[in-house]
């Protein structure tokens, strides 16, 4: 996991993006624009919002919920953030939220584009077009609904930039900020545990904890420990409510999918799809049985299947995306828009094939074009009739499609050593002559 001097001087200087990037992007904004509505309409927003309101005015964000029935999950130091801003309307909270997810954006675009050869403009003008239109359904969603997936891939793929820079607490300060706020990034530590870079996720650790204490500086200690204990109560993996989610519908997880079609439990808003009733403790026992397959099988891709493949910082970059791909399909409620944290692994696949020409067996194309229809990522789904876009939600299929997403990876990528070797091979068969 160590990288040479030679490969981190190359990813220190993000590259310029080639010409063809301005317009494609002139073009991704414009299609933005219907999500400004969301200073407006209510979402995920007016409960930040609220909860903060709640812990400047002395009370618990965490006591109930704060807007349809719907709690306020994040930690206290986030909820403190916030905070300033109840001073002000909410819709200017909103108008900032938005902008700063256009900026973290832009950021997140400048690290994808380390892994896009510039040289061949033409070829990386292609694959950000492609990126672009596989990236817009999730990049709506979140900007519509004022979620925090964005600042979650920003803060992975900051860290992975800073590591691969040298910069060990900046990549720590920045995925324990990740961690503080909404635990998702915490799956990154397995590849620190993997390669045994011990020194690394105690670092991490120590940044979550700082953050963790933080609020102890302006709030009296035995509130903030109370705060502290009813957000990791709310947290507990082991909470029903994280077993049969079944306040609302929509989830699109693997466990989510498990309650909706093998509980029996009515969700909310929702037809019923039941094809068989298991026990509480039948559908626990197979959603912890499938976080520990992700887990199993992420050592093997990391450990093995990506060091046969790629190399220096292609091979970092590519075990940090396979990890956050896994999240939305491990970790519980996750939603549609959750798909973002794919992006760092459709960028590598999107690179080989537009810009480093590799083309994969028919059979993958086909199984990832399925697996990318079904995310909504070829399609949009909003523009298609309300009842469609209601199938779709109820059937969970953009989850399933999360789920193909790591088999067709896998698929895709299953011929590419074989690639790499024949390269090597005609290479030295060249030297040779």
């Amino acid at each position: 996991m160590d990288q040479t001097p030679d490969s981190r001087i190359q990813s220190k200087n993000l590259s310029p993006f080639p010409k063809g990037f301005f317009y494609i992007g002139l073009g991704f904004l414009l299609l933005l624009i219907p999500t400004l509505r969301c200073i407006s309409a209510e979402n995920d927003m007016d409960i930040f919002y609220l909860a903060a309101d709640e812990l400047r005015k002395g009370g618990n964000p965490y006591d109930g919920p704060h807007m349809y029935g719907l709690w306020f999950y994040y930690s206290p130091l986030f909820a403190g953030f916030v905070v300033p801003f109840t001073l002000l309307p909410l819709a200017v909270f909103k108008a900032c939220w938005y902008l700063t997810g256009l900026a973290l954006l832009l950021r997140i675009f400048r690290l994808l584009n380390i892994v896009s050869d510039t040289k061949a403009s033409s070829k990386a003008t292609a694959f950000w077009a492609a990126l672009l239109i596989c990236a817009y359904s999730s990049v709506f969603e979140n900007l519509l609904y004022g979620q925090l997936t964005i600042l979650m891939v920003w803060c992975c793929l900051e860290y992975w930039h800073h590591r691969e820079n040298g910069q060990k607490w900046g990549a720590a300060a920045v995925l324990g900020l990740g961690i503080n706020i909404k635990i998702l990034p915490v799956f990154l530590l397995w590849e620190l545990l993997l390669y045994k870079n011990f020194s690394q996720f105690l670092k991490v650790v120590c940044m979550a904890l700082l953050y963790l204490i933080l609020p102890y500086a302006i709030l009296q200690t035995g509130f903030h420990t109370l705060l502290i204990q009813d957000w990791l109560g709310l947290l507990n993996p082991l909470n029903k409510e994280h077993v049969n989610t079944v306040g609302e519908g929509g989830f699109t997880d693997f466990a989510s999918m498990i309650t909706k079609y093998f509980s029996g439990l009515q969700i909310r808003g929702e037809d019923d799809h039941t094809l068989a009733i298991l026990s509480t403790r039948a559908i626990f026992w197979i959603q912890w049985t499938f976080r520990l397959f992700i887990a199993a099988l992420s050592a093997f891709v990391v450990m093995k299947f990506h060091s046969d493949r790629f190399n220096g910082r292609l091979l970092s970059f590519a075990n940090i995306a396979f990890l956050m791909a896994c999240i939305p399909v491990a970790f519980p409620h996750q939603r549609s828009y959750s798909a973002l944290l794919c992006l760092p692994l459709l960028s590598l696949i999107l690179h080989t094939y537009f810009v480093r020409g590799f083309k994969p067996h028919l059979t993958a194309f086909v199984f990832m074009v399925l697996a990318l229809l079904m995310m909504g990522s070829l399609i949009f789904f909003k523009i298609l009739p309300w009842q469609w876009q209601y199938t779709l939600l109820e059937c969970r299929v953009s989850g399933m499609g999360m789920l193909l997403l790591i088999p067709a990876y896998l698929f895709w990528f299953g011929s590419y050593k074989s690639i790499n070797e024949k390269l090597q091979i005609e290479n030295a068969t060249t030297s040779a002559i």
